[in-house]
């Protein structure tokens, strides 16, 4: 099994581990996660991301990304990344991912539903080989920096420079000799942030994050809080709703995928499904203030089955318990009422049901 390069040192922070498709992961830090929610809507969070794939291609090697990606990756402008994804040959869901334009490289950052196996034999059958693919996990760690006041961590360690990344976009600076690649990136709708380090300064560099975060009120974040993070932001969650619906389509996916281009995986059936039109849609759900929602549970429109629950989980920021349920088409619209099957009001709205505080912030006035 795959582990962080800098395991021990999480260990010592109080991680608790898990194991996701064959890639350990911190779950959270003790046993306060609205804690660590609470950090990244208030403060700042720390979080180790290097359960992610890493791959880097060089510049030549962009045909093999468009094959394996959905999106426009050759219009990717240097110094941005692209969000989008990877489906497999039915054209479902099996990697979330960023690529980033970074000079002559060009980086593949991806939270995946299959093994590193099994996603390096894709690479490989698409020609990853002859494109000059290399697999960074070994020798790299992700770190993300996320919350209100990521910002002011990030200029800490690099300087105000780094005020003017737009979202989506990636620099290379220097930390302590190391070279560090710095994408403004996140999943949580507050100011986010990846470093891409190597093996041997990820501890150093989690350390200085630690120091330089103390007067903002940093804390380490693990994947639980991170899920609700970006249940209530309304960022995709592959490990969540992505595992369980699948269909991009129903997941309201179109975003990530360019429907002109003429070859990648999965194409065709993505293509199919939506000329014959997806039937189903996944909608934001809000139970009734001190009711709670469960996954798997149904949505009941006049005694009709017309949804079920994906996911779900109690939002510290609306104080009540929200989720996605995948409804059919006719009912998939927000400002709508609906029942479980014991009663329970479940109203549809509109993601994110609240104002992130960083969207209050002005970088370019500071």
């Amino acid at each position: 099994m795959r582990t962080s390069p800098i395991r021990d040192l999480l260990l010592s922070r109080g991680a608790i581990l898990a194991e996701s498709h064959g890639v350990e992961v911190v779950s959270r830090f003790g046993d306060d996660v609205a804690a660590e929610y609470r950090a990244v809507r208030d403060a700042v969070g720390l979080t180790d991301f290097s359960f992610m794939t890493r791959h880097r291609v060089p510049e030549a090697g962009l045909d093999l990304l468009e094959r394996y990606a959905t999106g426009p990756v050759a219009n990717i402008r240097f110094g941005r990344l692209l969000h989008t994804m990877a489906a497999n040959e039915e054209g479902l869901v099996e990697a979330d991912l960023y690529i980033a334009n970074n000079d002559e490289e060009l980086l593949v950052l991806g939270e995946s539903l299959v093994g590193d196996e099994a996603t390096a034999q894709v690479l490989a059958k698409l020609g990853g080989a002859e494109a000059g693919l290399e697999d960074l996990a070994a020798g790299t760690a992700l770190i993300g920096i996320d919350g209100y006041q990521a910002f002011a961590v990030v200029k800490a360690l690099f300087g105000p420079d780094v005020l003017g990344l737009p979202y989506l976009s990636i620099e290379t600076y220097d930390l302590s000799g190391a070279q560090v690649r710095l994408m403004r990136a996140g999943k949580t709708s507050e100011f986010g942030y990846l470093l891409l380090v190597p093996s041997d300064a990820a501890a150093m560099a989690w350390e200085r994050l630690e120091r330089a975060g103390e007067p903002h009120g940093i804390r380490p974040v693990g994947m639980e809080a991170h899920c609700v993070l970006r249940l209530d932001g309304r960022f995709f969650n592959v490990h969540e709703e992505g595992r369980k619906v699948r269909d991009p389509l129903a997941l309201g996916l179109q975003w990530m995928i360019d429907f002109g281009k003429e070859e990648h995986r999965g194409r065709k059936a993505i293509a199919d499904r939506r000329a014959a039109g997806p039937g189903r849609k996944v909608v934001g759900v809000s139970a009734a203030e001190g009711a709670a929602l469960e996954a798997g549970e149904k949505i009941l429109h006049q005694g009709e089955i017309v949804a079920e629950v994906v996911t779900a989980a109690f939002s510290p920021t609306i104080g009540r318990s929200m989720g996605l349920a995948l409804f059919e088409r006719p009912y998939a619209y927000a400002g709508l009422s609906f029942e479980t099957a014991d009663g329970r009001t479940v109203d549809t709205i509109s993601l994110p049901p609240f104002m992130p505080k960083s969207l209050g912030v002005k970088l370019d006035e500071m």
